[in-house]
């Protein structure tokens, strides 16, 4: 197998693993979309949004250009590698730290809101029901 043969291989299998993880993703967002069901709240929707974000990765060096392309890809991966992963790993890990908690903080807010939604509607109610057991006609006595 020449050097050109393996190349074309490992683009091929890059890109194979790319698009699978690509459709992953997707699959997971349809389902995410799926277990909102019929609420049509915006909010809902954002929240989804904000789980698919919710983690950040390093950035991944690719060129569209074919002959030099390769070339390229090397200098940014050596260049990425020497000069910025010792500043970019510790940002990335302190912002994917602190989206993952601004995250489980919004998706528990959420929740409490759904319960106290729910018990103001039972709340209300019950207001409703007393309300019109107070403005009823009261009951006529009835004759012995």
């Amino acid at each position: 197998m020449t050097q050109a043969e393996s190349d074309a291989a490992a683009a091929q299998e890059r890109v194979a693993q790319t698009l699978n993880e690509l459709r992953s993703s997707v699959r997971q967002r349809q389902a995410e979309l799926a277990t909102i069901g019929d609420e049509s709240d915006e909010f809902l929707l954002r929240l989804a949004d904000l789980n698919s974000a919710e983690f950040l990765q390093e950035p991944v060096a690719v060129s569209p250009r074919p002959l030099v392309g390769p070339l390229l890809v090397f200098m940014r991966k050596a260049f990425f590698h020497l000069f910025m992963k010792w500043y970019l790993r510790p940002v990335l890990m302190q912002l994917n730290s602190f989206q993952g908690s601004a995250a489980a903080l919004i998706r528990d807010l959420v929740e409490a809101n759904r319960g106290l939604a729910e018990e103001n509607r039972k709340l209300s109610r019950r207001v409703q029901a007393l309300e019109a057991a107070v403005h009823a006609p009261p009951e006529s006595p009835r004759p012995e």
